[in-house]
């Protein structure tokens, strides 16, 4: 239990609430175009974010200090300048075990006139490559994290190339996976650049590679908090499915996670951030996944920004209600035991909008 005095305790959700909430909030994206005019751009509802805000949830910033309440993982800092060239040259590739060359300018399969592959090295700069140091430091730590991993930035997992691996999750049991799936997202395009959040200029920072320990996880047991001015303003299911057993307990759920984030989670050195964490019901334990700035360019999940920016009280837990299927087109991509879900809620609104649109455009026709 919370160790703050019984005043300040945090008010169990109410099941009624959380689910009236969440289905308005999916209600409010199918405004009108000429409403969705007028309504504030979430961006004006922040101050600028600060490096140091930023630099706080670069994975091996914060991770030594949450390392008893997280997942096993291993920071590999500095790369090698080879490994990081490969990473953004053009083009997805996976290099052998051994060197190998390759010209920049045929990144893009039948980009020869003629069809054919041109070996003529005056087109293109030749790119010689050596990963085999990077390949043997990747071995070594995937060994000591029990043999399955995966991989992740300072800032982001590769979670948009998951359709590309064999098993569409992000679990590693080699180099090659990993290198697979990060030449393949365009999110580590992005961490590397650092712009994956919106600064005046780009944050200097080294990049690294974060191997963490594969779990096999249940995503309708993640959730986000949302913190703002060291409060927890608001908790939602990032999973976008109902799960009837998450209502029952969303009091026990509410309170575990508030007794979380006031034992650990508080200690976060940003006055305001997000964080997901997961919820381990066969240990009854709580661990953090990760932690991002306090930003419109993270999702809210079922939550509008403008609330949480608002809120002049806690907005408690928000549960995906029972009724809404906004995804029901999906694939089973996000089904049980397929980890990560740091991000399933990423295609959320999208998808959401995408459907609303459909559904006027069928209602048209009918008309």
């Amino acid at each position: 239990m919370s160790t703050l005095p019984e005043s300040q305790q945090h008010e169990p959700c109410s099941d009624a609430y959380a689910a009236e909430d969440a289905r308005a909030a999916i209600s409010a994206l199918a405004v009108s175009d000429e409403q969705a005019d007028d309504a504030v751009d979430d961006a004006e509802l922040f101050a600028p974010l600060t490096e140091a805000e930023v630099q706080n949830c670069v994975f091996s910033t914060w991770y030594p200090q949450f390392a008893k309440v997280t997942f096993k993982s291993e920071v590999i800092r500095p790369l090698d300048r080879q490994f990081t060239d490969y990473l953004v040259a053009d083009g997805v590739f996976v290099p052998g075990e051994r060197k190998m060359e390759y010209h920049d300018e045929l990144e893009s399969f039948g980009s020869s006139s003629d069809g054919e592959w041109s070996d003529n090295e005056e087109e293109g700069e030749a790119v010689q490559l050596d990963l085999e140091p990077t390949s043997a430091e990747i071995t070594r730590r995937i060994a000591k994290l029990g043999g399955s991993v995966f991989p992740r930035m300072a800032w982001s997992a590769p979670t948009d190339a998951a359709w590309a691996s064999t098993t569409g999750t992000l679990k590693c049991t080699e180099a090659a996976d990993i290198y697979w799936l990060l030449k393949s997202s365009d999110k580590i395009i992005h961490d590397l650049a650092a712009d994956r959040y919106p600064l005046p200029a780009p944050v200097r920072t080294e990049p690294e590679l974060v191997l963490r320990q594969w779990a096999n996880l249940h995503p309708s047991m993640v959730f986000r908090g949302f913190v703002r001015d060291h409060k927890l303003i608001g908790v939602s299911q990032v999973d976008v499915q109902h799960h009837a057993f998450l209502h029952e307990s969303s009091s026990e759920i509410y309170q575990q996670l508030t007794d979380f984030f006031d034992a650990h989670v508080a200690k976060f050195p940003s006055a305001s951030f997000c964080f997901d964490a997961y919820i381990a019901r066969s240990v009854n334990r709580v661990l953090v996944m990760d932690f991002e700035p306090w930003s419109h360019v993270v999702d809210s999940c079922l939550f509008e920004w403008s609330e949480l920016v608002n809120a002049q009280e806690p907005l408690g837990l928000r549960l995906f209600p029972e009724g809404v299927n906004p995804i029901g087109h999906f694939t089973a991509k996000y089904s049980t035991n397929r980890f990560p879900v740091e991000m399933t809620a990423d295609a959320y609104h999208g998808s959401i909008a995408t459907l609303i649109e459909k559904m006027q455009t069928e209602s048209k026709s009918q008309d």
